[in-house]
């Protein structure tokens, strides 16, 4: 008989400090993966807590699950107000074949290493989920600069302001090439291959190749507009300096001339 549990992952915070979480949990560790922890029995509950801010959870009712997540989100580095969320459901059938759908993936036994690739897919899934939000937000920003130099040929923003929103943009690129690994395989599709389908059947259902790109080409286009208005920056800074220069020239030219004519 067919048995449906849900699995869920929450985008938490930017960051989750695993060597700290693993030594203050309260459930048990199972396993440790190269960005992950995953806590709980083989059998039932488990918690898998990745490095780059997200934390899945696999069969826990809504009261636990939120009382976990409460308990986490205090460890992390710049934690949501709000968690972002992604609900799916894996439905544990010994009678059918492995597949992936839209509402849930069909496994014929509950495996620890088939929950996880189901769980790294929703946990990459909501986390360019919230990459995009602000990866949506800094070309907004940009294209406000753009604009700007189209229409007069003029940066309508504060340095201090275009300095932060240049670094927010570094920031989530480090981000998405350090700690998301959207282009790395879990060691475990290498030895099992119905855990290899599932994962790469996941990543298709979720989109995760085609989103990346979309955020890469995005990321490229911060990057370029980037160096763009640094160099403007730079060269409007350097204008006002010689204006400055300038300015204090002709001041010391009049102090002169006032010297020799007027005393």
């Amino acid at each position: 008989m067919a048995e449906k549990h849900a699995i869920s992952a929450h985008y938490v915070a930017k960051s989750l400090p695993l060597s700290l979480i693993e030594k203050r949990n309260e459930l048990a560790l199972m396993t440790k993966r190269r960005n992950a922890l995953i806590f709980g029995r083989p059998q039932g509950q488990m918690m898998i807590v990745f490095s780059f801010g997200v934390v899945v959870l696999y069969d826990f009712d809504a009261k636990h699950g939120a009382r976990v997540l409460k308990q986490l989100v205090k460890y992390g580095e710049e934690p949501l107000a709000t968690p972002k969320t992604e609900e799916y459901a894996v439905v544990v059938d010994p009678a059918s074949k492995i597949s992936v759908e839209f509402d849930g993936v069909v496994i014929d036994d509950v495996d620890s290493d088939l929950v996880y690739v189901v769980a790294e897919v929703l946990a990459q899934s909501v986390a360019i989920e919230y990459v995009e939000e602000k990866v949506g937000g800094i070309v907004g920003r940009f294209e406000k600069v753009t604009a700007g130099l189209e229409r007069g040929g003029k940066i309508r923003m504060r340095d201090a302001e275009v300095l932060k929103t240049i670094g927010a943009g570094r920031s989530i690129t480090q981000y998405v090439i350090s700690q998301l690994s959207l282009l790395d395989k879990p060691d475990s599709t290498w030895e099992d291959k119905d855990v290899e389908t599932t994962f790469v059947a996941m990543r298709k259902m979720f989109e995760l190749e085609d989103r990346f790109k979309a955020l890469e080409f995005r990321l490229n286009f911060i990057q370029d507009t980037s160096e763009l208005v640094l160099d403007l920056i730079q060269n409007r800074r350097a204008v006002r300096m010689e204006l400055a220069i300038i300015y204090l020239f002709v001041i010391d030219i009049v102090l002169v001339l006032y010297e020799m004519f007027w005393k």
